[in-house]
């Protein structure tokens, strides 16, 4: 049966598990991750597969360089059963050769035709594409989708922030008959509505982000993102192994108003020793300049602060600036991040790897992820509301900068060297 019609006619999410052999199901407890792990019926690959290769339609197999540099190894797996397979079947895809002259144009023309003459449309509404990150992540999503000759169309929206827009944008596809919708929530609750009408309309939405919105599962298939809470107690813990005598530590914001920030630090004060003070807070945007601003804030009150918190990699490059600006070393400064973009990782090595610094992944593969457990929930599989990504914290070194991508590359995205210099190509 056509999962599309199917899906219209019984008008939930419900409904569509129903007919697809699954069942709507809630968030996984750390008991029904034990329960399920421990129900597994299949011999589980050496990354903890517990599907057969060609089951559902996907590989389970991936190539451990590949889960190297997308999730630092193994450990950035997630722990629960269904979304571990997931993303094993996400990271395979990805070695799979496609055409990157095709890719390269969809990407620069924000859709193409495959030319497979596939019967499914897939589009990626995104809530602001205008920085790196985004732009590599659009660029995963349109990979992926070049893996499967099922897919026919690939689309791509940039609401630029603009919360009507990302409503409108999520609306257009549904009313296109889109079949999957994957989408990055910026405007927050407010999408809500339009993933709900979207799915009732048959289209399967899937979202990352920093939080899930609404109700994973209900109002939309499923969201994949990183424990946020776990980064935070990451950080935490490796703030005091670094400075074991204690010390003032500051924290670069991002946008105003947005979730991740305050969820982090909660949970960084979890682990963060009782001698590490936070001093500052400073901030508004995850960008350079805003960065730059910041930290020379900060600085003008605490020259001699031990330790900065700046989640977004390649804005802590502005950071550095504000470090040089004043005229104040930074050797021994103790700093955290969630991404390893390229551009923080050379200035670092430029500046003599002075600092220690530590980063987890970028997670740009968010996109491939939400893609390829849609396309598995069309073949039956039985998709978890939420695919969340596990912690591991890595020290930055001499060797972390990457002189086979651009400088504005990302050395944690699975995009191949070549196509991320065509591009950013200066």
């Amino acid at each position: 049966m056509n999962l599309r019609r199917a899906t219209v006619r019984f008008g939930t999410l419900a409904a569509a598990m129903a007919i697809a052999g699954a069942s709507v199901s809630t968030a996984a407890s750390d008991d029904t991750t034990a329960d399920t792990a421990a129900a597994s019926t299949t011999d589980p690959s050496d990354f903890g597969a517990t599907l057969s290769d060609g089951e559902y339609g996907e590989n389970y197999t991936p190539d451990l360089e590949l889960l190297v540099t997308g999730l630092a190894g193994p450990d950035g797996l997630p722990t629960e059963e269904r979304a571990r397979n997931i993303v094993l079947a996400t990271v395979d895809r990805a070695g799979l050769p496609v055409d990157e002259d095709l890719a390269f144009e969809c990407w620069q023309n924000d859709g193409c035709d495959t030319g497979t003459g596939g019967e499914l449309k897939v589009g990626l509404a995104d809530g602001f594409g205008g920085n790196i990150a985004r732009q590599i992540f659009k660029m995963e999503f349109i990979l992926q989708a070049l893996s499967y000759p099922e897919i026919g169309e690939i689309a791509y929206t940039d609401a630029n922030l603009d919360t009507q827009k990302a409503i409108s944008d999520v609306r257009s596809f549904a009313a296109r008959d889109f079949d999957i919708i994957i989408s990055y929530p910026d405007a927050g609750e407010a999408l809500v509505p339009a993933y709900r009408a979207a799915m009732e309309q048959g289209s399967l939405v899937v979202t990352w982000a920093g939080t899930a919105v609404g109700e994973p599962g209900v109002d939309y298939l499923t969201y994949s993102g990183p424990d946020w809470c776990a980064v935070g107690r990451a950080w935490g813990t490796q703030f005091g192994e670094e400075l074991p005598d204690g010390g003032e530590i500051g924290i670069l914001l991002g946008a105003p108003g947005n979730t991740i920030d305050p969820a982090q630090e909660e949970c960084m004060l979890e682990t963060l020793p009782d001698n590490i003070e936070i001093v500052a807070r400073q901030g508004n945007a995850w960008s350079r300049e805003s960065y730059l601003a910041a930290t020379s804030a900060i600085l003008a009150e605490h020259p001699d602060i031990d330790g900065i918190l700046g989640s977004y990699g390649d804005a802590f490059v502005g950071a550095m600036r504000a470090f040089e600006a004043a005229g104040i070393s930074m050797e021994g400064l103790v700093t955290m991040h969630q991404g390893d973009d390229n551009p923080f990782l050379c200035a670092w090595k430029e500046a003599g790897g002075v600092m220690r610094s530590f980063t987890g992944v970028s997670l740009l593969m968010e996109g491939r992820t939400g893609l390829t457990a849609a396309m598995m929930f069309m073949q039956g599989y039985d998709v978890p509301p939420e695919i969340i990504f596990g912690v591991q914290l890595k020290p930055v070194t001499m060797e972390s900068c990457r002189t086979d991508i651009p400088p504005d590359g990302s050395s944690s995205s699975l995009v191949s060297g070549e196509l991320q210099s065509r591009m950013f190509p200066g």
